[in-house]
């Protein structure tokens, strides 16, 4: 599942190069109000749970993270979007933009950020 708003972010062989500034502000308006849902019912989830893993010794492979926003400096919870990158595939996956990170995962990830929440994309 994923948000089809940000399917100009993902790349294929005649947009090799797409990134999360190729969705349209009208979509990505869209995409930001289903990411901050989303870290609203993350932040509920959390509001029960009692310890957040620290995952920052993960290697990550994207090459940047264009798009995502700046961390809160006192998040109530700490939390990480697990991507998967598929070193054989063109693009890391048909589902990736040029950077290496999936369409969609910039919005998802602000909507925690929205939500009070860090969240790091491993």
């Amino acid at each position: 599942v994923g948000i089809s708003k940000c399917l100009a972010a993902y790349c294929k062989a005649d947009t090799p190069n797409a990134t999360y500034f190729d969705i349209s502000s009208e979509d990505l308006t869209a995409a930001m109000g289903y990411g901050n849902l989303m870290g609203l019912k993350a932040k509920g989830i959390l509001d029960k749970s009692q310890n957040p893993v620290d995952v920052s010794m993960i290697p990550k492979v994207a090459k940047d993270n264009l798009g995502l926003l700046r961390q809160p400096a006192k998040p109530v919870y700490k939390v990480a979007l697990a991507e998967i990158y598929v070193r054989s595939q063109p693009y890391g996956g048909s589902d990736k933009s040029a950077n290496g990170h999936r369409y969609d995962s910039i919005p998802f990830a602000n909507g925690m950020i929205n939500g009070g929440m860090s969240c790091q994309l491993i």
